[in-house]
């Protein structure tokens, strides 16, 4: 989100200008003034005069990102008259956003009386609103406002404009376009939100987003993106026609779970095949076994594939990246230890990753306003890095790390739970009273320590359902527990899961629900298949990532999107175990 606010910041600074048709008095400035010579010639001059040399020289300045200077200079330019005190507002709004003030932004554009259409300022106002509302992360009230002036607009002012709307649009979920779409009385708001239904709906299948918005235009043929769409889907057609027409897969086809990501690849090949028969030419590349990528890589591109994705394993696509600039583009089904060199190249790379797994836990762990963290995890040398990469995104994020217990395989955990909340240390304290004690019957309740918000847990489901109880019966039963996807095997079993209860965890959207009768009714081979289906579904989609006409894309493992090094992370559905059954949460503080 801060890039996404980023990104609509330096939109604004680049954007933004004075209100046009505000009257002011008559001075004459041009290009040649400087800024000192404005401020000079304001020092000389009396009322609206003087104050708009200092609002050119604000305005100014602002241009450049002398945002101190800037905000000193406008304030310098008050009190003015009416006619100018729309025009210093906005200013004054302009140089707090870009601040990163967005509560003092929205202050000073209240400022000003909410236009009507006829007003001068009324572009100003809605487009400045709008960007105020991203700022403050309320999407839905930005796209309120800058639907008000989407008709009013050409050119490059309206691309801009419709291209912030369709950003903002592509942020939201279902339900919130529904929610949307109920409560708007707007034509042109209205008709965004129909449009973006119809896209949102057909994100699987280009052939049929591009069925759904010859409809929409149809339907909508008075609307301003009727006439000219936003960017993003103009190019669909583009899009579609440059996609991959031969995809080789390489998988180890004898290994479980190279089976399980095949399974799940055929399963979005054929889901796209009920859509259009317009599908892709698959081949088949079995790599169980190898030690080099390359033999059978090259016989994929020599066969004709303009596509490949695979390998699986990383040490693979280790080697594709010492290849340098592949021949074609490769979605790579794991992550290189090296980043990726900087530029265009052709590997792009998705997996399956446990720090993506962590950052979910993060995210619910702070919004529920957890602080202060423990861990609990397994003592192997795995284990511990993904614990320290939790330790580094924890406190990088703010937060502070307190305790820590490692544990060696299945057994009694008690000691490990006694160690993490800091039991094991009461009862030396108890002990050490009874060495000066003349008397044995002391009453003694351990206490916990209580600078913990919350346990990071890293543990498969017999392991959990070891530990919760330990801790619930060490006083800490109040204590949220968050755990990696490992918590949960994929089957329901209520009586066995019940000592689990209250465990929040991310994961993949297929472990909540099937998506085909050929794929697994249980397991964590569900999430490889997710995999599967994903590295189908973004087949024709990764130029499109590449040069962000989409920045996101609701998938079986997540909701991906791509990041630097052409490398693709999910974001994961957030789970609880209620009554010994895994569910999704409707919203992440549920």
């Amino acid at each position: 989100m801060r890039l996404y606010i980023l990104f609509w910041l330096l939109l604004l600074l680049a954007g933004c200008g004075a209100s046009p048709g505000v009257r002011e008095p008559a001075v004459t400035v041009t290009g040649e003034d400087t800024i000192a010579a404005l401020l000079v010639r304001a020092d000389s001059a009396a009322g609206d005069e003087a104050a708009l040399l200092r609002l050119d020289a604000a305005e100014r300045l602002y241009a450049e990102g002398r945002l101190f200077e800037a905000a000193d200079a406008v304030e310098a330019a008050m009190p003015a008259s009416p006619d100018l005190q729309v025009r210093i507002a906005l200013l004054r709004s302009r140089i707090s956003l870009a601040a990163n003030d967005g509560g003092a932004a929205m202050s000073q554009l209240r400022e000003i009386a909410v236009p009507g259409r006829s007003a001068d300022y009324f572009i100003d106002y809605f487009r400045l609103l709008g960007d105020i509302n991203v700022a403050m992360e309320q999407p839905r009230q930005a796209i309120g406002a800058w639907a008000e002036i989407t008709g009013l607009l050409d050119g490059g002012a309206g691309e801009d404009v419709r291209r912030k709307i369709w950003a903002s649009l592509e942020s939201l979920a279902g339900r919130e376009l529904e929610e949307m779409a109920a409560s708007s009385t707007s034509y042109e708001l209205r008709g965004w939100i129909e449009l973006a239904r119809v896209v949102d709906l057909g994100q699987y299948s280009i052939p049929r987003q591009l069925e759904s918005l010859v409809s929409w235009r149809r339907a909508w043929e008075q609307h301003s993106a009727a006439r000219q769409l936003p960017d993003q889907l103009a190019q669909l057609e583009a899009a579609w026609a440059e996609r991959p027409r031969h995809i080789a897969l390489i998988l180890p086809l004898r290994e479980a779970a190279g089976a399980a990501v095949q399974q799940g690849f055929l399963a979005g090949y054929y889901e796209a095949l009920a859509v259009s028969r317009e599908v892709p030419r698959i081949s088949l590349f079995d790599s169980s076994g190898a030690d080099d990528i390359r033999p059978i890589y090259e016989r994929a591109v020599a066969e004709g594939a303009d596509l490949v994705v695979g390998p699986l394993f990383k040490e693979l696509v280790n080697q594709l990246l010492a290849e340098g600039e592949l021949p074609v583009p490769t979605l790579a089904l794991n992550y290189t230890d090296e980043d990726p060199p900087p530029g265009d190249g052709r590997l792009f790379q998705f997996a399956l990753a446990p720090e993506d797994e962590i950052d979910a836990v993060i995210d619910l762990a702070w919004q529920a306003g957890h602080r202060n963290a423990a861990a609990i995890y397994p003592a192997n040398d795995v284990f511990l890095r993904l614990q320290n990469i939790f330790v580094e995104r924890w406190q990088a994020r703010g937060g502070s790390f307190v305790s820590r217990a490692a544990y060696l395989g299945a057994g009694d955990f008690t000691e490990v739970v006694k160690s993490v909340l800091d039991i094991d240390a009461s009862e030396a304290r108890l002990q050490r009273l009874l060495d000066v004690l003349p008397r044995a019957n002391v009453e003694f309740t351990p206490r916990r320590r209580r600078d913990i918000d919350f346990i990071f847990l890293m543990a498969n489901p017999q392991v959990g359902r070891q530990i919760k109880p330990a801790l619930d019966f060490y006083y800490a039963e109040d204590l949220p527990v968050f755990a990696l996807p490992s918590i949960f095997d994929g089957f329901e079993n209520s009586d066995l899961n019940r000592d689990l209860n209250g465990v929040i965890f991310a994961d993949a959207p297929l472990m909540w629900q099937d998506l085909d009768g050929s794929l697994a009714a249980g397991g964590t081979e569900r999430r490889l298949q997710a995999m599967g289906i994903d590295s189908f579904r973004l087949y024709p989609r990764l130029q499109q990532f590449l040069v962000r006409q989409v920045t996101s894309l609701r998938g079986a493992t997540g909701e991906l999107h791509m990041e630097e090094g052409r490398r693709i992370h999910r974001r994961l559905t957030p789970g609880r175990f209620v009554n010994g059954v895994a569910a999704p949460l409707a919203e992440p503080g549920d």
